[in-house]
This record gives structure tokens, sequence and C-alpha cells, in this order.
């Protein structure tokens, strides 16, 4: 899946290696108290999006972004991938 960051108005590349595609999973952002008194399972929840090139996490709460399938997607529309093959010249 694509990532569109809606405040940006950009699809989301990776922070480390510039993959455009994504996984997604429930991330929970624990605190120390919570922990401290066994109450984990009381921490909000984050959405992660789990770079599928690198393993990198971004991680995103609230509602500002919007998954996209790749085939709804104009490749034009999304940013450089710097890893990406390139044509022989």
């Amino acid at each position: 899946m694509h990532l569109y960051i809606l405040p940006s108005q950009t699809f989301l590349s990776c922070q480390i290696c510039g993959g455009l595609r994504f996984g997604r999973r429930e991330v929970k952002m624990t605190t120390t108290g919570m922990t401290f008194f066994d109450l984990d399972w009381m921490n909000k929840s984050a959405e992660g999006a789990i770079c599928v090139r690198c393993g990198f996490v971004h991680t995103f709460m609230g509602n500002a972004h919007q998954w996209v399938a790749p085939d709804q997607v104009d490749p034009a529309d999304l940013p450089d991938d710097p890893l990406a093959e390139r044509p022989a010249q």
C-alpha cells in the first residue's frame, strides 16, 4: 500500500531507504506509568506504516493520513525512489 499524507498532500517515502510501499499494523504507545501498574492495554494506539523494503516503522496518530492501493496511484504522483532500478544508459 501507499500512504498519502493529507497536510502536505504528498505520498510518504521511507525516511531510511526511500521506499514507497508500506505494510500497516497497530502500534501501542506504551508509557512508563501504565507499564508500572501493569496496565499497558490501556495505552493509546497509533498506526504503524512499515516499509516493505527495509522494515523501518513510521508511526502516525490521528487521521492525517490515508492508505491508497497501488493500482489507484498514478506513478507520476509518487516521490522519486533513490533505490529504484534505472534503465541502463
